[in-house]
């Protein structure tokens, strides 16, 4: 466990000459514009064949519709909607869903209630068609704070922090997980985070190489050991849980299907990096396995039981990891017979939840969810990212322009319902007045701001920023960077998980978000060191 305090409220140096370290970065006030005329575009709306997801929803950045029901008699609806200023705002339209466009961008930020009455001919009430209530949340502003770290400087100070941890250097002692770290009761996703935490520090800090590299490939062993054997109903899968701890004993005996694949990716970063046959032999056994288990739908089952092969429940995986693991072994090593699988797989996903907006929250910690109610944005953005990061290619389903624009919606999605600007929805239960802003709520069931959550958004954003040169996207990425740096631990290095200014400063956090969050600092301080050597070059400076 880890002894560090938290730095929540510690002073630390101020090494910007800017909010945000773009050389380019247009006026805040043109940025403001922007966003202002982004949430007037309603997400994914309803109506005609297309599903409201947004039933369990409990806040809105951009302009929303409702699923209200059409009244007999009624030629026009009258919604009324009332701010957290308690004024009154009226419009009307010829359905009751609707979007809130007429008012959205006058409403302030708070709680907020609309009800959509019934008009008949004659301009009498002709009944109620619904009412909803609401958190108006707030839009992006820009200029939150500035960064406290240069990024890539924070990624390596946060990894060097693992690095050093007895919970990392026990792989060395006796190449198992610590006991006194309980998080390891979920084998997949943690020690599959030593691994990946371990070679991104390797590369960070070269004169760490060896040893680094050495806790990946012990931690990685130790996996590969556990996993299914040869001839069980799940062959080769590594476990989801381990011992009694957490959800790990109410669990016990199940495998989370998108975790397998998550572990294998890894394990063919420790081959590229080593070139030890063991680990590109371990990914293919459980690729093999995927195959066999592979539903006619396409996806998998998203919860298993080992001993029987029997699904726990009838919800089946946004099988994301799936993809990308089938994809990597037919286009970066060259395997046959992969190809199908992954193409079944990206069928299924679009035919799915890309179409009914289904963004299921699939965590080993959570039971398999009702449709809708416990929406995340982890698997939309990783979905997004994988149209982003095909663009170029001429093999994408239904051209450029088409997965572009789905991976802005999905991203318009992500930061609807999970980035919190600032000013958070109060909620007593979540501690809401304690959160560190800007920040990244995890899912429906955990509305919380974790660290990795804003890794990704971070990703996303780079990502949509470097597809189309939108600066909007650059400074939402920017800023979440700049709150990872005031999240980060300032003495130790280490990274904070929940984005708390309380206790949760002192938790020992989650391995795997920390590496996360180190990885998408990376890739973002790389993008801003390229600009600026490149802005240099032409003689212009910050």
């Amino acid at each position: 466990m880890s002894n560090s305090s938290p730095a929540l409220t510690l002073p630390a140096p101020d090494v910007a000459t800017s909010w945000i370290p773009v050389p380019d970065l247009p006026p805040v006030e043109e940025l403001q514009r922007a966003a202002a005329a982004d949430a007037l575009m309603p997400i994914a709306p309803g109506g005609n064949g297309a599903p409201f997801w947004n039933t369990y929803a409990q806040r809105f950045l951009s302009v929303p519709s409702f699923d209200f029901a059409e009244l007999p008699g009624a030629v026009s609806y009258r919604f009324t909607v009332t701010g957290a200023d308690e004024e009154k705002r009226e419009f009307s339209a010829s359905t009751p869903s609707a979007p809130l466009t007429a008012v959205w961008n006058e409403l302030p930020v708070g709680f907020t209630k609309v009800e959509v009455a019934g008009i008949a001919a004659d301009g009498a009430v002709c009944g109620m068609s619904g009412e909803r209530r609401f958190y108006r949340a707030a839009m992006f502003r820009g200029g939150y704070s500035r960064p406290v770290d240069e990024y890539r400087q924070s990624a390596r100070r946060a990894m060097e922090f693992l690095f050093r941890q007895p919970h990392c250097r026990n792989w060395l002692r006796t190449g198992r997980p610590d006991p006194d770290y309980e998080l390891y009761c979920y084998p997949s996703k943690i020690i599959s985070g030593v691994v990946a935490g371990m070679l991104l520090y390797a590369r960070l800090e070269p004169a760490q190489n060896a040893t680094a590299l050495e806790i990946a490939r012990r931690a990685a062993d130790y996996l590969i050991d556990c996993c299914e054997p040869a001839g069980a109903p799940l062959e080769f899968m590594p476990p989801t849980y381990a011992g009694t701890a957490r959800t790990a004993g109410e669990y016990a005996g199940e495998i989370m299907m998108i975790y397998p694949a998550e572990s294998v990716l890894v394990w063919l970063d420790l081959y590229d990096a080593t070139g030890k046959r063991r680990y590109f032999d371990a990914a293919l056994r459980v690729a093999r396995s995927y195959l066999k288990l592979q539903l006619p739908s396409g996806s998998w089952y998203l919860k298993i039981r080992a001993a029987t092969g029997e699904p726990v429940a009838p919800n089946q995986c946004v099988p994301m990891p799936m993809i990308v693991l089938l994809e990597r072994l037919t286009t970066q090593y060259g395997v046959a017979g992969f190809r199908t699988g992954s193409e079944k797989a990206l069928a299924y996903l679009e035919q799915t939840a890309v179409r009914n907006f289904n963004w299921e929250g699939q965590f080993e910690d959570i039971a398999p969810a009702q449709p809708y109610r416990n929406n995340t944005k982890h698997n939309a953005c990783d979905y997004a990212l994988y149209l982003l990061r095909h663009l170029p290619a001429t093999a994408l389903p239904h051209g450029r322009d088409a997965a572009l624009e789905t991976a802005r919606i999905l991203l318009r999605y992500a930061e609807d319902q999970f980035v919190v600007w600032e000013r958070p929805m109060p909620c007593e239960p979540w501690r809401t007045d304690q959160w560190i802003t800007p920040c990244v709520l995890e899912q429906y069931a955990y509305p919380v701001p974790i660290d990795a959550s804003a890794a990704k958004l971070i990703m996303t954003f780079q990502a949509m920023f470097e597809a189309t040169g939108n600066m909007l996207d650059l400074a939402k990425a920017c800023e979440l960077a700049n709150a990872m740096t005031r999240a980060q631990d300032f003495r130790t290095g280490r990274y904070l998980t929940y984005w708390e200014n309380n206790e949760r400063g002192a938790d020992p956090g989650w391995i795997n978000c920390a590496v996360a969050s180190a990885g998408a600092m990376v890739r973002l301080g790389n993008l801003l060191a390229e600009r600026m050597k490149s802005f240099k070059s032409h003689g212009v400076t910050a």
